[in-house]
């Protein structure tokens, strides 16, 4: 891996991922079902933060959604700045694990039907550490801060963590089949610094195509010799 393809942002690689988040935000505030008083919800705000993870890498994804997703929703939610370490920068940060997968997704995900099996388990290997992660983050403020007891916030935050993040896992699996072709037709830094090296195959096949042979138009005539 690169230093280039894990952490610098090219200007297409910064409108991406402004437009995720913006669309998680969206999502965040308009299509969820709430589950008690203390912020936690049934919501699918995390895919466009998924799919950040899987074109940009574990930095760029860290950056979106602990530091700019979590800090805005932190602030629109209202529950205080004390909340957004742990239910904020931990819980939607870890998304990041997404971008450590990704490299053996994408080269793996259009083999054969092996393939695409493979590529859904790396994601739910991702899903569970992520959801465990903001699962027990969510639980330490519940008692730290709203002043649960360890049962009562384990049972709370089992109400929407990973029922959500199953949730996320379904979508985002079918969401794959649309999603992939688009990684190659518009690559990021990320993918271009860090997966191509993975798939050296495909850098020859993109080599042999920059270098292809002029069209005929363009080649010298010879002159007609009597």
């Amino acid at each position: 891996m690169t230093k280039k393809g894990l952490f610098y942002f090219s200007i297409k690689d910064i409108t991406e991922i402004a437009i995720m988040v913006a669309l998680a935000i969206v999502i965040d505030r308009f299509v969820k079902i709430p589950i008690g008083s203390t912020g936690g919800s049934l919501n699918i705000s995390a895919i466009p933060l998924m799919v950040v993870a899987l074109r940009h890498g574990p930095f760029k994804a860290f950056i979106a959604s602990g530091i700019v997703y979590g800090l805005i929703t932190c602030l629109w939610d209202g529950y205080g700045i004390a909340t957004y370490p742990m239910e904020y920068l931990v819980a939607f940060g870890s998304i990041a694990f997404f971008g450590f997968v990704s490299p053996f997704l994408i080269n793996n995900f259009s083999k054969n039907l092996n393939g695409k099996l493979f590529s859904i388990l790396l994601l739910l290997c991702a899903t569970v550490i992520w959801s465990t992660i903001r699962f027990f983050a969510a639980s330490f403020d519940s008692v730290m801060i709203w002043e649960y007891t360890w049962a009562a916030a384990f049972t709370y935050n089992l109400t929407y963590v990973f029922p959500s993040a199953a949730l996320d896992l379904i979508l985002l699996s079918l969401l794959l089949v649309i999603v992939f072709p688009i990684f190659k037709i518009y690559k990021t830094t990320f993918y271009e610094e860090v997966i191509n090296k993975s798939n050296p195959m495909e850098v020859e096949i993109e080599a042999l195509e920059e270098s292809s042979t002029p069209a005929d138009e363009d080649l010298p005539v010879e002159e007609n010799k009597e």
